[in-house]
């Protein structure tokens, strides 16, 4: 089986951490995989990490630069590398290749079979509305959504959350669209515990992810209010992650009196490290297509605490593999967070079964089997 794998990229997050977890994973079973990378000038450019990754375990990858507007140059160059290369199937990658990939295969006449995984939705809508159903509207998004979606053979979401938002909006068809959650075979985080390069104080809070609103950073920095008076100085927040709302979140943590409990610590290679020497890291996003933090959470043994949304609450379970917390709720969060640092010998029990979770079932084995098989019957 011979599949070319389309996605739009710009920095390596969730989609293409998938990639460089999955394609491996293909490619030990026996699965042919080529990668056709959609970029923009304004927005990554040519080359880069990723492609590079790729290369370095034996893909063959093609680039088109798709710009700012569409026009039937970059639609013709797109179906030269997918009618060209003698694939089975074409699997595509968020909105930008799903509508591309969608116009060559009802104007230009696409020979392979089309499949796509869904990874998430619209950020804007869904840093204001999370997964709910009701507020969805004929957005551009949405619509151009829906009409992609059509002309896929089958496709497949990432947690149950996102498929019954795909669902319940009319995105797709039930039958139409498979389940598959993330599965990777984590690094051993907790193996790190212990390194007090990686610890800051006493107590110790993390939050890793793009500082961008639906990420929620700014719910985790008013419930800190409540936490430092609680424990004082002894309490830390380790904030990893670059993005377009630091300036704006350092401004609340310096109106809040709270530099000297919050630390930024910009993009880190160590968020393991990090999260294995911390006492609980926080998921505050107001939605998640999965949410890989909480697996690299549970690997460093770590417990978590999230709102009570997906996709955190799918995958775990309050009081046994994690913490739930009503959406939106500061008092709560704060009282959860210091609930949690107060009683740290009670954390083994909800760590072991989480990390049991990871391994028995969050695991690549698992992922790409399944994978496999939506792949025979699409064909």
């Amino acid at each position: 089986m011979k599949i070319l794998f389309v996605q739009k990229e710009g920095g390596i997050f969730g989609a293409e951490i998938y990639q460089l977890k999955v394609i491996p994973g293909l490619l030990a079973k026996g699965i042919e995989i080529e990668f056709l990378r959609l970029y923009t000038d304004y927005q990554g450019g040519s080359g880069g990490d990723f492609i590079e990754r790729l290369n370095e375990i034996g893909v063959k990858t093609y680039e088109v630069n798709i710009g700012k507007y569409l026009t039937p140059k970059v639609l013709k160059a797109i179906k030269l590398i997918a009618n060209g290369g003698n694939y089975d199937l074409i699997h595509t990658h968020l909105i930008h290749a799903d509508f591309h990939l969608a116009l060559v295969k009802t104007f230009m006449k696409l020979k392979p079979v089309l499949v796509s995984t869904k990874h998430g939705y619209d950020n804007s809508f869904t840093s204001k509305f999370g997964f709910d159903v009701s507020k969805q509207s004929k957005t551009p998004y949405f619509l151009i959504s829906r009409w992609a979606e059509k002309r896929m053979k089958a496709s497949f979401t990432i947690s149950k959350g996102l498929r019954d938002f795909f669902i319940g909006t009319g995105l797709t068809q039930s039958e139409k669209m498979r389940l598959i959650h993330y599965g990777f075979d984590m690094p051993e985080n907790f193996v790190l515990k212990g390194n007090e390069g990686f610890r800051r104080a006493p107590l110790q809070i993390m939050i890793a992810g793009r500082l961008v609103e639906f990420k929620g950073h700014k719910y985790l920095i008013e419930a800190m209010e409540q936490v430092v008076k609680h424990f004082g100085s002894d309490v830390k927040l380790l904030i990893a992650g670059t993005g377009e709302l630091e300036a704006t979140l350092r401004a609340r943590v310096d109106n809040l009196d709270l530099k000297d409990n919050i630390d930024f610590l910009g993009y880190s290679k160590e968020v393991g490290a990090y999260m294995a020497n911390s006492d609980v890291v926080v998921v505050p996003s107001i939605s998640e297509g999965f949410g890989v933090v909480f697996l690299e959470a549970f690997s460093a043994k770590t417990p978590v605490v999230s709102w009570d949304v997906p996709a955190g609450s799918e995958l775990m379970e309050h009081g046994k593999t994690g913490y739930l917390v009503e959406p939106y709720n500061i008092d709560q969060l704060s009282d959860q967070l210091i609930k949690v640092l107060d009683n740290p010998d009670e954390q083994e029990f909800i760590v072991e079964p989480a990390y049991e979770r990871l391994k028995s079932y969050f695991n690549l084995e698992r992922m790409v089997n399944e994978t496999i098989t939506f792949y025979e019957d699409a064909l």
